[in-house]
């Protein structure tokens, strides 16, 4: 095994016992903290550094890491305390985070090894967006994402794995393996709507479309469990509603229902994201960019 493959080998066995890990929390709790993800962060970028060392890359390919700490800084040391400089410090990070990424590309862009690094925070910023616009729901799924990111800006390769390569060389550019990971997580959460469609069909309690993104239980046990309501009380009018809310007081909510007479709700439930990423994570690793393949690349 050379160093290459060493840590390629350090890199994947690594961020399975992370994803590993973090699923179990996940399950149990719906958080998983970001010791995790700090942790997985730090380990990928020193991982980083010592792979452009053992390539032989130039030493400046390493000034991608400026961009990275700064969105890493807003997004870890981000604070609930009120003031001007706590507005600006995001902006600023994601200032300082885009004008070095832009000057990095308009260098070295055209260097196929560089533009794999100028994926990480391409990539970083690309999860920041898709968290704003309420995509990738979960923090602790965003900055898990951010972290593989970091992790994995060439596809880990050793021996046969992954099953499919690339015929197009900057394919693994255009689509970098967190992507990927995501892309592979989504498709398998997207098989739920089918399970909440068989389970509300055998309840007898099938209603579109909200047989088809949860199901109805008791009001009372909704208070204690992982789900967030697709009905409330709004005015003293009942309504339903597809897109649940991050910042709902569960327990508050349940109540007005059960005053108005509610004593069943449709919740969608809490799905444990980073399970189907951690299932995705071991899927692309060793099977593949499956895109280059609907794709023809």
């Amino acid at each position: 095994m050379d160093a290459q493959d060493a840590i390629t080998a350090v890199q994947l066995v690594f961020s399975v016992a992370v994803l590993g890990y973090a699923s179990v929390l996940d399950w149990r709790t719906r958080r998983g903290g970001n010791r995790v993800w700090v942790l997985l962060s730090a380990a990928a970028m020193a991982l980083l550094v010592v792979r452009v060392l053992v390539d032989d890359a130039p030493i400046e390919y390493l000034l991608v890491l400026v961009p990275v700490v700064a969105i890493l800084a807003d997004v870890y040391g981000s604070s609930d305390e009120a003031g001007a400089w706590t507005k600006l410090l995001p902006l600023a990070s994601y200032a300082v985070a885009i004008i070095v990424t832009v000057y990095l590309a308009y260098l070295w862009a055209d260097d196929r090894y560089f533009a794999h690094l100028l994926t990480v925070p391409v990539m970083m910023m690309a999860v920041v967006v898709m968290y704003m616009l309420d995509i990738v729901r979960g923090g602790a799924d965003a900055k898990a994402l951010m972290a593989l990111s970091i992790m994995f800006p060439f596809y880990p390769g050793i021996g046969p794995i992954p099953l499919i390569s690339a015929g197009d060389p900057y394919a693994e550019v255009l689509f970098p393996f967190a992507f990927v990971v995501l892309v592979t997580a989504a498709v398998i959460v997207a098989f739920s709507p089918v399970a909440f469609a068989i389970r509300n069909l055998a309840a007898g309690e099938f209603e579109m479309p909200y047989a088809l993104l949860g199901y109805r239980m008791d009001a009372e046990a909704a208070k204690t469990r992982q789900v967030w309501l697709m009905e409330r009380m709004d005015d003293g009018t009942h309504r339903r509603y597809t897109r649940p809310r991050r910042d709902e007081d569960l327990p508050t909510e349940v109540d007005r229902l059960v005053s108005a007479g509610q004593r069943r709700v449709w919740v969608t439930p809490k799905i444990p994201f980073i399970i189907p990423m951690a299932v995705a994570f071991v899927f692309t690793a060793v099977v593949g960019n499956f895109l280059v393949v609907l794709m023809g690349l």
